[in-house]
């Protein structure tokens, strides 16, 4: 029985052993991922030396096929299926310090070693990088709770949280839920009305709140401030002397362009190439001003040709981080140091840019007229007036033979355009060349018409006429249009001939080099299209990998507060991974195809999900396992923009203007701001409406910019900015205190909130009148905390009175 018993063990330990052992053996055999295992060891120690920028021993790792050349010592660092062969393992594991790389660094470590020795055993294969490979719509996957799912969205997040072993939050509370949806959408907070009938409607009333706010004309207004910090839109020129740039038919044609959900595809062509498309329209010539918005020097004595080079870099760059979310910048002297992209690469995609017709010049050539919709009206009103006088004026010409004779209009003429022609009696001659058009009558006939309206002048009736045109026509020449710098294409016999830079030096250019796209990231231009036109289509192609990624995670990072990806602006190597790379995928695929870059359709897919209208109040075991709420296992909360902020205070206060487009308004500033050289510009406040406009209609100049936005965080446009940082100073609370729009929104609050107190008791008075402040301010009615908060002001106040 003993002997039974230890025979049982003894097996049962050879067992553990061997499965054991087996383990090890397997775990030696595991196939290595290039990106998840062997890509971060090699950016984090070897590419510095061996990348894109230095190649130190004629060595770079960044693409395989120059890993496996020769280095300069006639030794290959990576042989594969043979480590030990391979002279990158050999001097990584070496014991000698002066032999062992990385030099002067740390040594890897025994993982790191065995890793990168597995997988040249394996064969040393490359992998691109997850963004620069096509992305695929997975299945859903199958969840723990499908009950809580109302969509894909929330299928992917609740298939994490059961890997992570986390639950969902519950939903927000109607009110709460009404005011996210609404300043996430439109930019404002939600009427008491809409609040009201969202919370009676359920769940089909917040669908219906979505459905009015995606309609809302407000809509364009809160988009297009995002869009704008990506175009680096300004109402001024930059550097020195920074004058005045008249943009704002640009921001305008923006807001439009989200109003009226014109398809992501569309929206990026017309930017990039609107004026190539067939029969432009005027809108389509206006949306590329999205590179005007370049700076422009307007300095004596500067190279033009410098500054006109440092726009077209710009709008390389500018291009690359808004629809690749890829930086670029880099490339420009030196190979990518961690990207795919090599250096001549950079310049090819900057020949697509460098045959526009502008030349860094104070006129700004080309641009387009524009006339605002009061102006248009005024010269349509105008034009109407002109016309009719001008028939009138015309009828006394063709006057009856009889009253002609009278008048001693029958008189031999000679003129020399038409001599020959008119002779004798002309007066007939006169009836027929009235009638007609304009633009058709030769030269002869126009001198004709010219010498009979002096022959009538003197009647009272057409002088009289003649005046009154005369006046409208000096009026309408007094309606100058606005005109807005846009790209334009020189012709072929004109283009400009592109080479590399070396190390990034215009004045020493090398190789002339064509058009054309980095190869490892996007797909190649059309060969009859090398233009711009041609690289907007390349970015939108189905083949390409990154546009619609970096959409959807850029819309997603404005609704949830990060993104996917929480680099917005770098999906490349050195970006941040996505937390959920399987919904990144979906939903780019999706927004792609199904919904054919509806930018709308997809904003509401995400504000739908129960992901979204999740409670934002985090607990004791969400801060210790995601504090950052990467996981999404509760609701977004995060600070309003600069726009958002005065644009609530403004709406809760009733003091907010409704009136869209138009030039950029001068809303209240502090004194001295516009203390500037060179122009004489000076900040004009504007008063009544246009002081209370929405904040993406104020006038932005780059070197002075609209002071109170800069300390919340908006950026100053010199260039393309992806993502704001979010920012907690005391000086923010200085301006909420001391701001006249925020001053002048206090007391505008107070004035809404008195008139339904004074209708009551005075011992209800204070009660009504902060409940429904807090109401209008917040939606809501009040906790206890900021109650007890306005009853300690409100007998501060009165202590203050009796003092006195």
């Amino acid at each position: 029985m003993r002997r039974s018993r230890a025979w049982i063990a003894g097996v049962t330990l050879v067992v553990v052993a061997l499965v054991t052992t087996r383990g090890r053996l397997s775990g030696i055999g595991a196939k290595v991922d290039f990106n998840r295992d062997v890509r971060p060891i090699l950016n984090k120690n070897c590419i510095g030396c061996h990348g894109g920028v230095r190649q130190q021993g004629e060595l770079s790792l960044l693409f395989r096929d120059d890993a496996m050349k020769p280095a300069k010592s006639g030794k290959r660092a990576l042989v594969p299926g043979k480590p030990g062969a391979s002279e990158m393992i050999a001097r990584i594991a070496a014991a000698d310090p002066h032999d062992r790389m990385p030099k002067g660094r740390d040594a890897l470590t025994a993982q790191e070693i065995g890793t990168l020795r597995r997988w040249v055993a394996q064969g040393a294969e490359w992998a691109p990088h997850w963004a620069y490979v096509q992305p695929v719509a997975k299945p859903l996957p199958v969840v723990s709770d499908s009950t809580w799912t109302r969509g894909g969205i929330d299928r992917w997040v609740m298939a994490r949280l059961d890997q992570e072993q986390l639950r969902p939050s519950s939903a927000a509370d109607c009110a709460t839920l009404a005011r996210r949806v609404s300043l996430d959408l439109i930019g404002l907070p939600p009427t008491l009305q809409q609040v009201a009938a969202a919370c009676a409607g359920g769940a089909r009333g917040y669908a219906q709140l979505v459905d009015t706010l995606l309609a809302s004309p407000r809509f364009g207004e809160r988009w297009a401030a995002m869009w704008l910090d990506l175009a680096r839109y300004a109402d001024s020129r930059g550097f020195e002397a920074d004058r005045a740039r008249p943009m704002w038919p640009y921001r305008d044609w923006v807001i439009d362009a989200f109003n009226r959900d014109l398809p992501f595809d569309q929206f990026t062509i017309e930017q990039l190439a609107g004026d190539l498309l067939p029969a432009p329209t005027e809108a389509q010539r206006i949306a590329t001003a999205f590179h005007r918005n370049t700076m422009n020097n307007d300095e004596g004595g500067t190279d033009d040709e410098e500054y006109r080079l440092a726009s077209v870099i710009d709008r390389v760059n500018t291009t690359w981080t808004v629809w690749q979310g890829t930086s670029i910048g880099c490339t420009q002297c030196h190979g990518h140091p961690y990207d795919p992209i090599r250096h001549d690469e950079y310049y090819r995609a900057l020949a697509i840019l460098n045959n526009s017709a502008d030349w860094d010049q104070p006129d700004e050539y080309p641009q387009w007229p524009i006339f605002t919709v009061e102006k248009a009206a005024r010269g349509r009103e105008l034009a109407s007036g002109i016309e009719r006088l001008r028939n009138e004026i015309d009828s006394i010409a063709m006057l009856p033979p009889q009253e002609a004779a009278r008048r001693a209009w029958e008189r031999e003429l000679t003129i020399p355009a038409v001599a020959g022609k008119v002779n004798g009696t002309w007066l007939n001659e006169v009836r027929r060349i009235v009638k007609i058009p304009e633009a058709s009558r030769d030269t002869g006939q126009r001198a004709l018409l010219r010498y009979a309206y002096t022959q009538v002048a003197e009647d009272t009736a057409y002088a009289s006429r003649r005046a009154k045109r005369d006046t409208l026509r000096r009026a309408i020449d007094s309606l100058a249009p606005t005109y807005i710098p846009v790209m334009q294409e020189l012709p072929s016999t004109r283009h400009r001939t592109t080479r590399v830079f070396d190390r990034g030096n215009f004045l020493v250019q090398t190789k002339v080099v064509a058009p054309g796209l980095p190869a490892a990231i996007a797909p190649a231009l059309p060969a009859n299209a090398a233009n711009r036109l041609g690289l907007a289509r390349a970015l939108v192609a189905p083949e390409n990998p990154l546009t619609a990624r970096v959409t959807v995670n850029r819309f997603w990072e404005q609704l949830f507060g990060t993104g996917i990806v929480e680099t917005v602006e770098d999906l490349g190597t050195q970006g941040m991974p996505p937390s959920h790379p399987e919904l990144l995928d979906w939903l780019a695929v999706r927004f792609r195809t199904d919904l054919h870059w509806s930018v709308k359709a997809l904003l509401k897919e995400m504000v739908l999900s129960a992901t979204y209208r999740q409670a934002s109040a985090t607990t004791p075991l969400l801060q210790e396992r995601d504090p950052a709420n990467r996981l999404l296992a509760r609701g977004p909360r995060f600070r309003l923009t600069a726009e958002q902020l005065r644009d609530q205070a403004l709406a809760s206060a009733g003091l907010l203007s409704a009136k869209m487009r138009g030039p950029s308004v001068m809303p209240p500033q502090p004194e001295g701001v516009w203390h500037r050289p060179y122009s004489g510009e000076k900040w004009v406040a504007d008063t009544g409406e246009n002081g209370h406009r929405r904040g993406v209609y104020t006038l932005w100049k780059r070197t002075a910019p609209y002071p109170s936005m800069v300390t919340f965080g908006t950026p100053s446009h010199e260039v393309s900015v992806a993502r704001r940082t979010r920012t907690n100073t005391p000086l923010q609370a200085l301006v909420l205190l001391n701001d006249p729009v925020f001053t002048e929104a206090a007391q505008a609050l107070a004035r809404r909130m008195l008139p339904l107190a004074d209708t009551l008791p005075s011992a209800a008075r204070l009660d009504a009148a902060l409940k429904y402040g807090y109401q209008l301010a917040l939606q809501r009615t009040e906790p206890e905390g900021p109650r007890v908060t306005a009853d300690a002001v409100c007998d501060g106040r009165e202590a203050l009175r009796g003092a006195s």
